[in-house]
């Protein structure tokens, strides 16, 4: 729980036999003050998550349970107690700065041994037999893994158990894939694993993430091998505007939390320090410990408010056409709406897929528009890559979709920055005071792309100003931001933003008004 080791010495100590065979005085691992934490280390199952704000602590204690299980291992033939243990991140710089920092205040070199710094990093923990007390043999791998790819990675490891720090960063495929690699380790001859499994932390991630999914759907159980969850609580929770800690930030009153864990390690005010200039999402994630959609990056539509362009009704213009953006590929979407005369599109429902080909798809997309807009006439607007012809079934997207009965046609470019540009001008119109811009409350996977879901990926700062990818990060945001994207272009946002270019006596060179106004 504690950080560092001035931390460590305000809290009371293990003794070498209240430690269960460890040989170092000095180590504290008593986390007893933090009840989560506490029976979060105390619980044997498989596979086990322990959420919460930051600060809580629980990257240190998640680093802190290898070694306690190490001592709890039974001792070979030799009087060894003998394990393995990986510990993983979603890359090499996250973990030589923040789970390689927090493992050496831990386990420093100077006390544990040194470690190894050439990929992969290995501490290689050896204490040898003292009086009553068996000797340890704990090896620690730290490998990063953010793409499923990677699971390869791991598939020749023989663990004992392993630890995945800041598991929202990574896929469920690492998970899936560690479950099989654990229990290795020792072997047979060693006496096997006395316990073996796979445990992680993490902030909150948003609520279509798989550990929201897992820990708040589906819950698996399964006896012996379950899967079982904590939460800790926020560092801040909402309180009332007469308390006299209260700080009013992203529109609500924010009080300390008197159940909050790890606080007496961390300087005073540590959470509400960090409420100021905080949105919303910001503050309920890392401070109040709650599931939220955090942007990370620079969003793709920057103009996009959520609060202003969202409506929990919107009518259907039965006069008017239903426009639907496609994405194809092997996680096809699709937008459904409507433009009005007078600039506005009304964004009415959304279709978001996974691994489905485009046969399946097709006869989702038409059920859709045979049931939601049956009296529509559907106007399907697509990737002109879409319009390449397939190896094997020799035909192209749009000639599938049109044997279903559907007008489906590509845009006329497939240009990213067209496609971005088409997107923004709904949200920079003013139509009877409000954004010409507005989505059905329902469309959250649309929402969530909007609102940062769908960005550029940060890669450095220069200049003291952040450095972003001149292309967005492809994830689960980016098929229904493209979706979205081709709506618009296809729908008529591309021809206003083209509308003249090729007039003769009329400049092709794109024009750009500087201005130190606001336009509205």
């Amino acid at each position: 729980m504690a950080r560092g080791r001035r931390a460590r010495d305000r809290s009371p100590r293990r003794s070498r036999g209240q430690a269960k065979g460890a040989q170092v005085a000095d180590l504290n691992l008593n986390f007893s003050e933090a009840p989560t934490t506490w029976k979060f280390l105390q619980d044997d199952s498989f596979v086990r998550g322990i959420m919460g704000p930051v600060g809580s602590g629980k990257s240190y204690a998640c680093c802190a349970e290898i070694f306690l299980r190490a001592v709890k291992q039974a001792p070979n033939a030799d009087n060894i107690r003998k394990t393995r243990f990986a510990i993983i991140r979603n890359s090499y710089p996250e973990l030589r700065t923040t789970t390689l920092k927090t493992w050496q205040e831990i386990f420093p070199e100077s006390q544990f041994g040194t470690m190894r710094w050439s990929p992969p990093i290995t501490h290689h923990i050896q204490l040898p037999p003292r009086g009553d007390a068996a000797g340890i043999d704990c090896e620690v791998i730290f490998l990063a893994l953010d793409q499923p790819r990677d699971t390869r990675r791991v598939l020749s490891l023989e663990l004992t158990g392993a630890f995945v720090d800041e598991v929202r960063e990574l896929p469920k495929a690492i998970i899936d894939a560690l479950t099989s690699r654990v229990g290795r380790y020792p072997s047979k001859a060693d006496g096997g694993p006395t316990w073996r499994g796979v445990w992680f932390c993490t902030n909150p991630p948003d609520d279509d993430h798989w550990y929201y999914v897992m820990s708040e759907k589906e819950k698996p159980r399964g006896g012996k091998y379950g899967w079982k969850f904590y939460r800790q609580p926020g560092g801040v929770t909402e309180g009332d505007v007469d308390h006299p800690e209260a700080i009013f930030a992203a529109g609500h009153h924010w009080v300390p939390n008197p159940k909050a864990e790890n606080i007496n390690n961390l300087p005073p005010g540590y959470y509400q320090q960090q409420l100021a200039g905080k949105n919303l999402d910001w503050i309920n994630a890392y401070a109040a410990g709650k599931f939220t959609f955090v942007q990370e990056g620079r969003a793709v539509w920057e103009e996009y408010t959520d609060s202003t362009m969202v409506a929990e009704h919107l009518d259907i213009d039965l006069q008017l056409p239903i426009h639907v953006g496609l994405d194809f590929g092997l996680t096809p979407a699709a937008i459904f709406g409507q433009r009005h005369p007078n600039g506005r599109w009304n964004i009415f429902h959304e279709i978001v897929s996974k691994d489905m080909g485009l046969e399946r798809f097709g006869q989702h997309l038409l059920y859709e528009l045979n049931t939601r807009f049956k009296s529509l006439e559907p106007m399907i607007w697509g990737d002109p890559a879409g319009s390449k012809r397939d190896e094997i079934f020799e035909v192209t997207s749009f000639d599938y979709l049109r044997t279903l009965g559907l007008n489906a046609r590509p845009t006329a470019s497939n240009d990213f920055q067209v496609r971005r540009e088409a997107g923004a001008a709904p949200m920079l119109r003013l139509i009877d005071g409000r954004p010409g811009l507005q989505l059905h409350a329902d469309c959250k996977q649309l929402r969530k792309a909007l609102a940062g879901g769908y960005h550029f990926k940060r890669v450095g700062i220069a200049g003291g100003h952040d450095r972003f990818r001149d292309v967005p990060n492809k994830n689960q945001s980016s098929h229904i931001g493209d979706a979205y994207g081709y709506l618009c272009s296809g729908g008529g946002e591309h021809r206003r933003l083209t509308r003249g270019s090729a007039r003769p006596g009329f400049s092709s060179e794109t024009a750009v008004a500087e201005m130190d106004f606001d336009v509205f």
